[in-house]
């Protein structure tokens, strides 16, 4: 494989990155509304204030949330997922400057991947939409098609970085200094150090200040 035949990747956050909205909760409220299980998100909200007020950290909060799925059929997620999916892009809730830039980059022959701390399920549309290399995300445990609520391997914080690695390493001679990469929020840091071409969305203004400290692009909307 020559250096003009290596495969380059953009990896993009999803939440507030590629999209305006957290998928999590966004999909979480479509999916259990529609669905008529209301009191299910009921309960699922109290736990996760409770979480919050005792200073749970991102990790926890991230198992936590997961356990709103148990004992949902995989089938039905999937098939209200599209739906959802359908309906977000109507709305507007990709962000023009992420999703333009994207495309502009695979036309060249970067390949997209999406990294994220969501579940398969919900980024399934999305990465279809896109029609992206890989999806590096949260893995949730499934019994005979049933989520069971436990998470298997979490993609939040630092195991993005980790996960972003280890499919580069994937390709022998791969260099992640040909790479592009999309975030929002302080803990998209990591994976944006370790590629070459490191684009901030301004919505965290921790991040902002570090993409200005260290020259990455800043890349505004017309929308916020």
């Amino acid at each position: 494989m020559t250096l003009a035949t290596r495969p380059r990747f953009a990896f993009t956050d999803v939440d507030h990155t590629l999209l305006r909205v957290s998928t999590l909760h966004h999909f979480g409220e479509y999916f259990f509304e529609t669905t008529r299980r209301g009191e299910v998100l009921a309960g699922h909200r109290t736990r996760m204030r409770r979480l919050a007020e005792t200073g749970a950290d991102r990790a926890t909060l991230n198992e936590s949330y997961y356990l709103l799925w148990a004992d949902i059929p995989v089938r039905e997620v999937d098939a209200a997922a599209a739906v959802w999916h359908d309906e977000l892009r109507a709305a507007g809730l990709y962000r023009t400057s992420v999703l333009t830039r994207l495309r502009a980059l695979r036309a060249e022959g970067v390949e997209t991947v999406l990294v994220s701390g969501s579940f398969r399920a919900c980024l399934r549309p999305i990465e279809e939409e896109l029609g992206c290399a890989a999806v590096l995300c949260t893995e949730l445990e499934q019994t005979d098609g049933v989520f069971t609520g436990k998470v298997l391997r979490s993609l939040i914080g630092p195991a993005k970085r980790t996960e972003v690695e280890a499919f580069a390493a994937g390709y022998p001679g791969h260099d992640l200094a040909q790479d592009y990469g999309f975030g929002d929020h302080i803990s998209d840091v990591a994976v944006l150090e370790s590629v070459g071409h490191p684009a901030v969305i301004p919505v965290d203004p921790a991040l902002e200040s570090v993409a200005r400290e260290r020259g990455w692009e800043i890349l505004r909307d017309d929308q916020r």
